[in-house]
């Protein structure tokens, strides 16, 4: 009786038996079984591991978006606290805003727009006077250089006719060395308005002429009416200086004609700035051509104001 080697079991003759068979479908069974758990335990470890990165991904994510929070809100702490400084990092009291001259500049133009905007060309000649008479247009404005040479000539007669009621020691010497010893300013008060309007016309005209004069003697030809420009710049300035000189006076001063000194000075800053720029001129002949000038137009103007007066009071 034959039986099999492995299993022990009675084969039949020509019969193989199966035991083998059956163990290595077992045995591969059991492998494939072992291979599909191992997968499966593969999966949900791979997916566990996906999952614990995402969650310390979102963790991260939402530690870096509470610190940016946090650093936000310090910024944000900062920025509030910040903004109470004033601008030149000093801390600013409590309700009350640091005072600058150009936020009241801002108020004054957002207040008046149109008053704003009328002065806005003069004021330039404050702010920037040097570039503002340099970078000027080279086409000779003639009714700005008339409104502004009349404007000059009737605020200091204005001003010259009030400040004559206040005995203000310098204004009487003036009076006295062009006039001489007379009474037309307090008795004839409108005469003298007109008088004096007409002395400080004529002497914008004799400046100017005088500087037309005098460009010749440096190689240079310089028009009438750019001289005239030229004298209508320093006109600005003594307007200014006339509305100073007359709200001091009605604060009470007496020697407040003296400001007169400190628009001459720039007056003459003006001439120095403009005739440079426009003649091409170093700075000594500059400085010789207006003091030559200068001592004409004296010459020129004394003599003018003369004969006028003469005029005058052969008239009466």
């Amino acid at each position: 009786m034959k039986t099999c080697f492995y299993c022990g079991r009675e084969l039949a003759p020509g019969q193989r038996c199966s035991c083998r068979d059956g163990a290595g479908t077992n045995t591969s069974g059991q492998k494939g079984s072992s291979g599909s758990s191992a997968a499966s335990s593969g999966s949900s470890t791979s997916s566990t591991a996906s999952s614990g990165s995402s969650s310390s991904y979102s963790s991260a994510a939402s530690g870096s978006s509470a610190s940016s929070g946090t650093s936000s809100d310090h910024s944000e702490t900062a920025y509030s606290s910040g903004s109470t400084s004033s601008p030149f990092g000093e801390p600013a009291s409590s309700g009350k805003k640091r005072f600058t001259f150009a936020s009241f500049i801002t108020k004054v133009r957002s207040i008046f727009p149109s008053f704003s905007k009328l002065m806005r060309p003069v004021m330039t000649y404050v702010w920037h006077p040097v570039s503002t008479i340099q970078n000027r247009s080279q086409v000779v404005p003639v009714a700005t250089m008339l409104i502004v040479n009349s404007l000059f000539a009737v605020l200091t007669s204005l001003m010259v006719i009030f400040t004559s009621a206040t005995d203000s020691p310098f204004l009487g010497m003036l009076i006295s060395l062009i006039f001489g010893k007379t009474d037309l300013f307090s008795e004839h008060p409108v005469t003298a308005f007109f008088i004096m309007s007409a002395i400080l016309w004529l002497c914008v005209l004799i400046l100017a002429l005088c500087f037309t004069w005098t460009s010749r003697l440096v190689n240079r030809k310089m028009t009438f009416l750019r001289a005239l420009d030229t004298v209508s710049i320093s006109s600005i300035y003594m307007c200014f200086a006339d509305a100073l000189i007359f709200f001091s006076v009605l604060l009470g001063s007496r020697g407040a004609f003296t400001l007169i000194f400190v628009a001459l000075v720039v007056m003459g800053i003006c001439h120095f700035v403009s005739i440079k720029q426009d003649l091409v001129l170093r700075d000594d002949v500059a400085f010789n051509m207006l003091a030559v000038s200068y001592l004409l137009f004296y010459v020129l103007a004394q003599l003018a104001v003369t004969i006028l007066i003469r005029i005058v009071v052969l008239v009466r």
